[in-house]
Formats: structure tokens, C-alpha cells, sequence
């Protein structure tokens, strides 16, 4: 028996403790973040293991900001204490989904995400008043449940209309 260790009862309490506690939060993060409703994510460090598809929609999103004076996205990060996309500034969450996402006034400047397409719980995007510009991306015409779209006082190109041709939940545009 040289060699072989045995654990005595604390080491035993503290690996089951920590495995639980494991379990736990990840089966926490893949109820609050998991977009799609089907319990499948892809494991590919914390950062994605809790954030899952909402957080790396909304990162994609915070990514093509180019200018944020006020630090409103300064809490969404990868690295932070806080990674659940429900406790970042402007977004709110239900039942552990993201359903609207209000950044108004806040002088944001860049470009929207393609991948505020993917955020398919969404019924509501208010980025009123700030300095987008370019073309609103053709999949944010296509999130079916969205009700409220709010771009007023940006500096968007391009016609709108075939974005948003098939939406028929949208009722403010």
C-alpha cells in the first residue's frame, strides 16, 4: 500500500463540497444563459461555460462599440466577478433569459453586432440617442419575438425596411 493515499475525512468533505459546488453553478449558468431554451453549450473556458450564448452575443455587441464615455459597458467583461450578461448595465433579464437590452443616451458610438440576432428572447433593443452608424444587420430583423426597436438619433445608413419586411411581432419601430 506505498504509494496509494488515503483521504482522511475532511480532504473527503472538501472534495464533495467542492464538486458540488461546481455542479451547482454550472448548471445555474446554463439555466440563465442558455438562449436557445435546449440546454446545450459549449465548454470552452468560465468565461463561456457562464456567460453562454447571451453573454457572447451581447460581448460581440460591447466589442463594436468604439466609444463609451460614461463607462456604461465597463462591467461587461470576460474576466470580471461579474460575467452573467443578466447583472450587466442595460440588460434585464426574465426567467434567467435576456428580453431587453436599453442603452439610451448614453453617447455610445460604433456599429451593431450581426449577433444580437442570436438573442432570440429578446422583445425589446432601445439604443436611442447615441452614434451608431452603418446598416442596421439584417438578423436583428429577424428575431421573431421582438416588439420594441427604438434606433432614434443615431446615424444609421441604408433603408431599414427589408430588415424588418417579415416581423410581424415588431409594433415601435
Amino acid at each position: 500500500m506505498e504509494g496509494r493515499r488515503r483521504f482522511g475525512r475532511t480532504e473527503h468533505r472538501t472534495v464533495v463540497v467542492s464538486l458540488l459546488l461546481f455542479l451547482q453553478n454550472l448548471s445555474l449558468c446554463w439555466s440563465l444563459n442558455s438562449e436557445e431554451g435546449n440546454g446545450t453549450f459549449a465548454v470552452k473556458g468560465v468565461y463561456d461555460m457562464c456567460a453562454g450564448h447571451a453573454g457572447l452575443a451581447l460581448f460581440k455587441f460591447r466589442e463594436k462599440v468604439v466609444t463609451d464615455p460614461f463607462g456604461a459597458l465597463s462591467n461587461w467583461n470576460k474576466d470580471g466577478v461579474e460575467n452573467n450578461p443578466c447583472s450587466w448595465f442595460g440588460v434585464h433579464c426574465s426567467a434567467g433569459k435576456v428580453v431587453a437590452l436599453n442603452l439610451r443616451d448614453l453617447c455610445l458610438e460604433g456599429t451593431l453586432a450581426p449577433e444580437l440576432g442570436e438573442l432570440v428572447h429578446l422583445k425589446s433593443i432601445i439604443l436611442r440617442n447615441n452614434s451608431f452608424y452603418g446598416k442596421i444587420p439584417k438578423e436583428i430583423g429577424e428575431l421573431k419575438g421582438l416588439e420594441v426597436l427604438d434606433l432614434g438619433y443615431n446615424n444609421f445608413s441604408g433603408s431599414s425596411s427589408s430588415v424588418f419586411s417579415h416581423n410581424l411581432s415588431l409594433t415601435t419601430l
